[in-house]
């Protein structure tokens, strides 16, 4: 039995369209597949610094004596950039008119030496009110011990205006809602134009020199 022409046409037309639509219906499912997988490819996560939770204490030393003062300074703000247990950038703020000292009372010197070193002879506090730490990279430390430090934090330490590349060992701990560092270093304070009282500027200073190294411990505490 020959099938009428006209019949053959519309069917032919009709296959032609339902294979259309398949097409396009395949086509669009790879495209949203591709858009859905772009949107949800994995990248940095940002942690927020909390300012309370974290903290940072000074120590400050005199060259021919075993005296030195130590205290806090807050900090005020920052964040950091997390991608598969690495930090990849980040910053944090540090409130230079909070600085405190902690190892003499108020009414014995502690305020004296405040205001001296938000003044000019060191810190320039009402001219610089903010330091800052801009991290760069860090670097895995292979091996690295219990309880010692297992990232190299790089990054820019700028204070006075005055901004030095700084390299520092530190203790990292990631958790899914947190990251904590601890760290421990030391700077050379004349390379940030504090020079009060350095040997390296005055030569007949003599013994009240001041080292010219200040230290520095430093619990960043932050979470998303």
């Amino acid at each position: 039995m020959t099938m009428p022409r006209r019949r053959f046409a519309f069917t032919k037309r009709h296959m032609m369209k339902s294979l259309l639509r398949s097409c396009l219906s395949v086509l669009t499912i790879i495209t949203l597949s591709v858009v859905f997988s772009s949107y949800n490819e994995p990248g940095p996560v940002t942690f927020k610094v909390d300012p309370q939770q974290s903290k940072l204490l000074w120590r400050g030393y005199y060259l021919f004596s075993f005296g030195e003062h130590f205290g806090t300074v807050q900090l005020s703000d920052g964040e950091v950039q997390i991608e598969n247990e690495q930090i990849t950038s980040g910053f944090f703020s540090i409130d230079m008119k909070t600085i405190k000292n902690l190892d003499m009372a108020e009414d014995n010197g502690a305020k004296d030496l405040e205001a001296h070193l938000m003044s000019d002879d060191f810190f320039s506090v009402d001219k610089f009110p903010k330091a800052t730490f801009e991290i760069t990279q860090s670097e895995k430390i292979k091996d690295a011990g219990e309880g010692q430090p297992n990232y190299d934090i790089i990054g820019n330490l700028t204070i006075k205006g005055v901004k030095n590349n700084l390299k520092c060992p530190a203790i990292v701990n990631f958790t899914e809602h947190s990251v904590e560092a601890k760290a421990r270093f030391k700077i050379d304070r004349t390379k940030w134009n504090i020079h009060y009282n350095s040997g390296k500027f005055f030569a007949d200073i003599g013994d009240g020199a001041i080292s010219d190294a200040i230290g520095f411990e430093i619990l960043l505490v932050t979470s998303k």
